[in-house]
């Protein structure tokens, strides 16, 4: 049984070194965008930001995409109120000569302001849209002044419907900081490897382009209207599954969107749960798959590691041969990830890191699947 047990954790680590290589060579196959500013812009954007209780943070975002290196002609602003309850509106408001509003309290019933309405938002904004090429945008991000030019040179010379987009941290001294950086540049990486080798498996709503006759073409959110999150990689899937050429991902520093990190345990918690609620709806079976072997592997590491050995200190080794794989690939991952966001500095933590991630993974996977979380002021139910 024990030898059996030990073949099982062999495999699940070779699937993992070959699942995370897979990765590396779709992102080293992507290719560096560099921005051209002798180039002028001729698309047409609208910039849609769906907002609850963003008081902090809403300002700097509207004042970083107005403050945009794009003629003013060429892009609008559409903000969508999600039934805030704090002074998100008040902040709003001297801004209201510069975009257009949409407050979800006039449009939907009251019973509403208590569910998730991100998908029920960008949909109202995208029929409101007068151009073409729709830019997400999150109330908490801020915007490099050639965000939109970025983009725009990249969907000029590929021509992809959706675009996905890297997303990095503002520096926050908080003691998860580096724990934070860590995990979203394996987001980073994961989601630019993927889409590099046409298997796209994630995508940031807080950064993301999509043409609003895909939107169309494929019923936008249609089918998938209650899940509470998903408003990135559900619209992503379907419009690889209709066109597998269609998706790309802008590997370009002066694409990246800067959101703020969480400052709390709690709060990471909650934010790492609803984004990891959504991975049981995918649509593409294959990425379902693929992300039950990824699980297990991390569970067998944590039972190796954290308790098993109580009963036979030779699930220990099993565990320390596993991770000898994990981190040999990781390095090499982390490696490329790291460089693009100039901060090859955490590559030093990255043994305690590995080891928090091998907890956070397995606790995580459970608590998406039976837990709730709090987002915004709303409890939300699995």
């Amino acid at each position: 049984m024990i030898a059996f047990y030990f073949i099982s954790c062999l495999l699940l680590a070779t699937a993992y070194v070959w699942l995370i290589h897979f990765y590396v060579k779709g992102w080293l196959k992507t290719p560096q965008q560099n921005l051209d500013k002798t180039l002028k812009p001729t698309e047409a954007f609208t910039v849609v930001i769906s907002v609850r209780n963003e008081e902090d943070n809403i300002e700097n975002c509207l004042n970083s995409i107005l403050k945009q290196n794009y003629p003013k002609d060429l892009y609008e602003i559409i903000v969508v109120n999600d039934f805030s309850t704090d002074s998100t509106l008040k902040k709003i408001s001297p801004f209201e000569n510069r975009i257009k509003l949409i407050k979800l309290s006039e449009h939907l019933p009251k019973e509403r302001a208590n569910f998730p309405n991100k998908k029920t938002a960008i949909t109202m904004a995208v029929n409101m849209a007068k151009n073409p090429l729709i830019l997400c945008a999150d109330g908490d991000c801020e915007y490099g002044e050639n965000w939109i030019l970025s983009i725009e040179q990249f969907y000029k010379k590929y021509k992809k419907d959706f675009i996905a987009a890297p997303v990095d941290y503002i520096f926050d001294n908080t003691w998860l900081f580096n724990f934070l950086e860590m995990d979203l540049a394996a987001m980073m990486g994961v989601t630019a490897g993927s889409i590099g080798q046409k298997k796209p498996v994630m995508a940031s709503g807080a950064n993301m382009m999509f043409t609003k006759a895909i939107f169309k073409e494929v019923n936008g959110y249609e089918g998938n209207e209650e899940i509470p999150s998903g408003d990135d990689v559900f619209l992503m899937q379907k419009v690889f599954m209709n066109n597998e050429k269609a998706v790309g991902f802008v590997k370009n520093t002066e694409a990246i969107a800067f959101t703020i990190a969480p400052h709390t345990f709690s709060e990471f918690l909650n934010q790492r749960i609803r984004w990891t609620s959504k991975s049981t709806n995918m649509i593409d079976i294959k990425v379902k798959v693929v992300l039950v072997f990824n699980y297990l592997f991390y569970l067998a590491l944590f039972l190796n590691f954290f308790v098993l050995p109580f009963f036979n200190i030779a699930f220990l080794v099993f565990g320390v041969v596993m991770m000898v794989f994990k981190l040999i690939i990781d390095t090499l991952f982390f490696t490329n990830i790291l460089a693009f966001f100039n901060k090859s500095k955490l590559l030093k933590w990255m043994f305690p890191i590995e080891i928090l991630h091998i907890i956070y993974v397995s606790v995580m996977g459970i608590l998406a699947l039976v837990g709730t979380y709090n987002w915004k002021g709303r409890t939300v139910k699995k």
